[in-house]
């Protein structure tokens, strides 16, 4: 066989009408399923388990070289193909845009409070953080733990740069519950635990002073904090400054005393002193406040118990054990939480590791001026809401914009879209960062299916009439010029 015909044999198979259905049925029945799959399980699962794999990545490439071959088996191509061949440089180009803008685009997110400034968007992917300052090591190991997890049996092990460190993860769970306890110990901060007491529910919780995510605890409808006073103005000053309404403080004395100060709706404030396993006297109504343990020197103590996960992704609290190991020795295992940073002493140095998503950095910088959000009248769900931020660009200057739902922000290829917001004191805005580097060709080929199209419709039976009149008019002119020849003298004597 020659090569001329098993080349034209393969470019035939890849051409073919078969192939090209089988494929095109294949894609539309693995995009309608991968639509229900995001509804049921989340986007990253959908775009981990289908749009990212290697098996979907074939499938539009096998498009491609099908709409390729069928362009090839028609050379030599002539002018009625125009159309034809325009329409599908234009199918190719939206392909080979929208795989640039799968595998090499930007999915992020950018949460700025009023009067922030930032140049970095947090990934939808998931990653190990490790950072030990002393010893300059500095890692960021990219993990899809969904797939295949580590086990103590089968750790992952990532050479940190910077020193002679490894971190080892030999555990995994995609969804934990994790509580945490203190007990009694010789060194380490005061710990309280309280029981709340509703008409509806019970909720019991611990509070440690000079800790940002332990000393403060908002329920809602009631708040609680504790702090530790170091001398006795000190106490009465904090005891004064209970909070806002429905606030209940507790205030460690120097002398070793645990006093509270409790704000209401309405009254003046209620103060005194905790008795262990007695109701605190904070004078709301049909609420009960009871203190039933305190320890002046407390450790923590964490119970990470597996759950069954939630079908979407985004509701599940994921979990990793990791610890480090160097050639002086190694860490005890940690399990660290989704979106979780702890500290932990490695030897002499103080060691950070974090299980959260990466970043990325942005050529300008975004500054949230003011956010605004108007709720529906008699209701507190936001019906808009909206920010208006400056963009520091060094290579296009500085300007303001309005990025509210409906209205994003184009700049330099990144779109910012308005995507939610977190209500407090400074409010703060949360945006959709994205960026489609294959955008362009998306945009110029559906333009050209849409010139290509309109050919095949209205140009090609266009330029058959012109042809077709063309010959008429030729075979009139060369009838006419038959007609007038002189007649054959020797035919006319026969």
């Amino acid at each position: 066989m020659s090569d001329k015909k098993f080349g034209g044999r393969i470019v035939a198979f890849f051409a073919s009408l078969r192939l090209a259905v089988v494929t095109m049925i294949t894609l539309g029945s693995v995009c309608a399923f991968a639509t229900f799959y995001e509804m049921e399980h989340g986007t990253p699962a959908v775009q981990r388990d289908i749009y990212q794999t290697p098996w979907f990545a074939f499938l539009l490439g096998l498009l491609g070289i099908n709409v390729f071959s069928v362009m090839v088996s028609r050379w030599p191509w002539t002018r009625h193909q125009a159309g034809f061949l325009t329409a599908h440089v234009g199918i190719l180009a939206i392909l080979v845009g929208s795989v640039i803008s799968l595998y090499r685009g930007l999915d992020s997110n950018m949460a700025l409070a009023e009067g922030e400034t930032s140049d970095r968007v947090r990934l939808f992917d998931r990653a190990l953080h490790v950072s030990v300052p002393d010893l300059g090591a500095h890692g960021v190991f990219p993990v899809v733990y969904e797939k295949r997890a580590p086990t103590p049996d089968r750790p992952k092990r990532y050479e940190v740069p910077g020193a002679d460190v490894v971190l080892v993860a030999d555990g995994y769970e995609p969804h934990v519950t994790v509580s945490e306890s203190f007990e009694p110990a010789e060194t380490g901060p005061p710990a309280l635990h309280f029981v709340l007491e509703a008409p509806m529910a019970t909720q019991d919780a611990w509070l440690v002073p000079d800790d940002r995510q332990r000393s403060h605890l908002d329920l809602g409808m009631v708040s609680f904090g504790i702090h530790s006073a170091r001398t006795e103005e000190q106490v009465e000053s904090l005891l004064e400054h209970a909070g806002a309404q429905n606030h209940l403080s507790f205030v460690l004395a120097p002398d070793g005393r645990l006093l509270f100060g409790a704000t209401g709706t309405s009254g003046p404030l209620q103060t005194g002193e905790v008795v262990l396993g007695e109701p605190v006297a904070t004078g709301w109504p049909g609420l009960g406040v009871t203190v039933d343990r305190f320890h002046p020197r407390a450790a923590v103590k964490r119970a990470v118990v597996p759950a069954p996960p939630p079908k979407k992704e985004e509701r599940r609290n994921a979990a990793v054990r990791l610890h480090l190991e160097s050639a002086s020795g190694a860490t005890e295992p940690e399990w660290l939480q989704w979106g979780e940073t702890r500290r932990l002493l490695f030897g002499d140095q103080v060691a950070s590791l974090a299980y959260r998503s990466p970043e990325a950095a942005l050529p300008f910088r975004v500054t949230l001026l003011r956010f605004n959000n108007e709720s529906y009248p008699g209701s507190r769900m936001a019906s808009t809401y909206e920010s208006t931020v400056r963009v520091d660009d060094p290579e296009q200057g500085t300007f303001e914009t309005l990025i509210s739902m409906n209205h994003p922000l184009h700049h330099r290829g990144y779109i910012f879209f308005q995507s939610s917001f977190i209500e407090g004191r400074p409010m703060i805005s949360i945006f959709s960062v994205a960026r489609a580097p294959g955008l362009p060709l998306v945009y110029l080929g559906t333009a050209l299916i849409g010139i290509g199209v309109a050919w095949m419709f209205y140009g090609k039976p266009w330029l058959a009439r012109r042809q077709a009149a063309r010959a008429l008019e030729a075979h009139r002119a060369q009838e006419s010029r038959d007609e007038a020849k002189p007649a054959d003298p020797a035919a006319a004597g026969a």
